[in-house]
């Protein structure tokens, strides 16, 4: 199937703050009347979604989503990718129960029929083009091999099965308050946020003017913006008081305040990636050519929906990604510059920008502030050594991110029958680390455990890892996990693996290009 990227909405783009929220009476009568609406099979699905209605089945009905998917806060392309599927699952995972049950009925055009077979679907438009889909420059070929990291045995697994036992560990985390947040959690957190960023103020400000002063300031600084990603992530979540509007201007006064980057733009980002998971079309987080390709799929020049344009696998690719399990934690060390652009390309230019003016404000305050506290450092070296170190030692936080990706399964096995809890997992990995080290990581070592409870507090996925894992064992489910060390190990040989493959890639293309030029002059 070609690669796909959404095009425009045929609807104006209307970019208010809040949904136009049903009563909770309204929804009431709703569901009172939901027997009364029409019936909907797969067939007419098909006709419908390809007709250009954005229908996706939540809880047995079949939503139009046309007049959301402007406005919604996780962005466009959350719910286009959904499109035709029955997304419940994803859907649950990412909003609380409320919007699921008092609404999400508010779009329910119809009630969906499954065919009478009992074979289990996923996905019913996997083999199609979606009108509001533009294909790609240019084509791939998708009958091609692919090498993955780990072989998945999809004949033998039961994914009607793997979707009622997780929905049923689901509805047991809800019952036995796991969804709560405990603010004493974050009592150390805030602790250490403290600590950190006196710290560096202490350091600039009234320390010795040495060069030794402003590394450990720029540490300091870069620990600082490590561990405020972590709470600004849970605020990205709606993860700390479980109120979108309260915690997404938390977010922003702890991101684009404290750290320069915007929240906007890391949710629309993140929440795709947690919709579409290594997807190599459709996934920006696994998207960073041409210095990285974790899949040989990268070398057809795929079309990349997030971006929308092609990810050019050209001269300067072939190069970058032949040596990227070497360049890996150079590259790392710049990654943080990246994302001050990618925030500013997103204020600036996007189309769905809902908190722009609030979020450009912010960060001018943020450079205002730092600009204050590096004037304070007597030399421009000494300045330079404190910017560079600050910014280059929190590579630190894009290995962590990286590490629980990079090295996992970029093909779906089944991805008509494919199920969320089965996708997760296949394209997560779990890091090892002893309990007083949690800190370090924020808790997020416990990605699987994320990605299938995005909303839960990262301070209780420890707690749910037995059972998510004891869920796999049932199911044979193949769960990863290694040490950091270990986990980096694993991803450096993944990459030299498909690093090792451009020389072969150059010599086919080398040996295609003589045949046709041969061909030609045959002519």
């Amino acid at each position: 199937m070609p690669p796909r990227t959404p095009s425009p909405s045929p609807l104006p783009l209307k970019h208010d703050r809040a949904y136009d929220y049903p009563t909770k009476r309204a929804a009431a009568r709703f569901r009172r009347g939901r027997a009364e609406l029409p019936l909907c099979t797969p067939q007419q699905l098909r006709q419908r979604v390809a007709s250009g209605e954005y229908l996706v089945i939540i809880d047995g009905l079949v939503c139009k989503l046309n007049g959301l998917v402007d406005k919604h806060p996780g962005g466009p392309l959350a719910i286009m990718h959904m499109v035709g599927r029955d997304a419940t699952d994803e859907v649950t995972s990412m909003h609380p129960r409320e919007v699921v049950e008092d609404l999400m009925p508010r779009w329910a055009v119809a009630r969906f029929v499954p065919d009478d077979s009992s074979e289990f679907i996923a996905s019913y438009v996997e083999d199609m083009e979606l009108p509001f889909f533009e294909t790609g420059p240019l084509s791939t070929d998708d009958s091609k091999e692919h090498p993955q990291p780990f072989n998945s045995n999809s004949s033998s697994l039961n994914y009607a099965a793997i979707q009622r036992d997780y929905r049923l560990l689901d509805q047991q985390l809800h019952a036995e308050g796991y969804y709560q947040c405990d603010y004493r959690d974050y009592a150390w957190d805030v602790a250490r946020y403290v600590a950190l960023l006196a710290t560096s103020l202490g350091l600039i400000l009234y320390g010795h003017p040495t060069g030794w002063t402003y590394l450990l300031a720029g540490i300091s600084t870069a620990i600082l913006w490590q561990q405020l990603a972590f709470f600004a992530h849970d605020l990205g979540h709606n993860g700390l008081t479980g109120r979108r509007e309260v915690d997404l201007v938390l977010g922003i006064c702890v991101a684009d305040v404290l750290g320069g980057l915007s929240v906007g733009w890391w949710k629309k980002n993140h929440n795709t990636h947690h919709i579409v998971t290594n997807d190599v079309d459709d996934d920006p987080d696994i998207q960073h050519m041409p210095f990285f390709a974790v899949s040989t799929r990268f070398f057809e020049s795929r079309y990349s929906t997030y971006y929308r344009r092609v990810m050019k696998f050209d001269a300067a690719a072939r190069l970058l990604v032949s040596l990227q399990h070497k360049l890996y934690y150079v590259i790392m060390c710049f990654a943080r510059y990246n994302l001050y652009v990618q925030s500013w390309s997103y204020l600036l230019l996007s189309d769905f920008a809902p908190y722009r003016r609030l979020e450009m404000g912010c960060i001018v305050v943020f450079f205002g502030w730092f600009s204050w506290l590096v004037s304070h450092i007597p030399t421009w070296q000494h300045r330079a050594l404190y910017i560079l170190v600050a910014n280059s030692i929190s590579a630190i936080l894009h290995i962590q991110i990286t590490l629980s990706h990079f090295a996992m399964s970029t093909e779906s096995p089944d991805p008509t029958h494919e199920c969320f809890f089965a996708r997760q997992v296949r394209t997560t990995m779990d890091v090892l680390c002893p309990r007083w080290f949690d800190w370090f990581h924020g808790g997020l070592q416990f990605q699987i455990e994320h990605h299938l409870f995005p909303r839960l507090p990262r301070h209780k996925l420890v707690r749910v890892q037995p059972m998510v894992k004891q869920l796999c064992r049932k199911h044979g489910l193949q769960f990863m996990e290694f040490s950091f060390i270990d986990g980096n190990v694993y991803t450096m040989q993944w990459l030299g693996e498909v690093a090792s493959r451009v020389k072969a890639y150059n010599a086919r293309e080398k040996q295609t290009a003589a045949q046709q030029a041969a061909a030609a002059r045959g002519q």
